[in-house]
């Protein structure tokens, strides 16, 4: 059965409730059609797909910058590039986590003046996807940046060694 079907039939309680009043039983709101005849609807749609847009560039634009800094840093790194690998990893995970965090802004604007039930669940969808990949990007983040502070400690313990050799020598 489709939802149409079900939507239309009203055999049961349970379908009764889930009835959806056709056009003409609608009362008309006269608030509603003022503002659709004075065009604030239609402007409200078009600012919303601009800021939309825009916030969406803003969030590819610092992926995409992340990336580019992260490939220049890992090429001039030259022979250091243990060392390095893990820093240009944490700039570039911080990097794509913001750029997710605008994209799922935009989404959000996106679905703000017209939303339909099939927009809602593709919107849930993205929105849930991406704070998946957001949470275990910042959990990773985390384990980097602990073993950076970990190996920065372990080479000071180091340095002071040898430095404490060579008074003793």
């Amino acid at each position: 059965m489709t939802f149409s079907e079900l939507t239309s039939s009203v055999g049961s309680p349970i379908m009764g409730m889930m009835h959806l009043p056709a056009e003409q039983d609608l009362v008309a709101n006269p608030s509603i059609e003022v503002l659709e005849a004075s065009g604030f609807m239609v402007g409200l749609d078009a600012v919303s797909i601009i800021i939309a847009t825009l916030i969406g560039y803003v969030g590819v634009f610092i992926m995409a910058y992340g990336c580019v800094r992260a490939l220049y840093e890992f090429l001039m790194s030259g022979h250091s590039r243990d060392h390095k690998l893990p820093m240009i990893r944490v700039h570039l995970g911080k990097h794509l986590a913001l750029g997710l965090e605008f994209l799922v802004g935009k989404d959000i604007v996106e679905s703000i003046v017209h939303p339909s039930w099939d927009d809602l669940g593709k919107l849930g969808a993205i929105i849930i996807l991406r704070t998946v990949v957001t949470i275990f990007l910042s959990r990773e983040l985390k384990e980097v940046e602990e073993e950076l502070k970990i190996e920065s400690r372990q080479l000071s313990l180091e340095q002071r060694r040898a430095r404490l050799g060579k008074k003793g020598s």
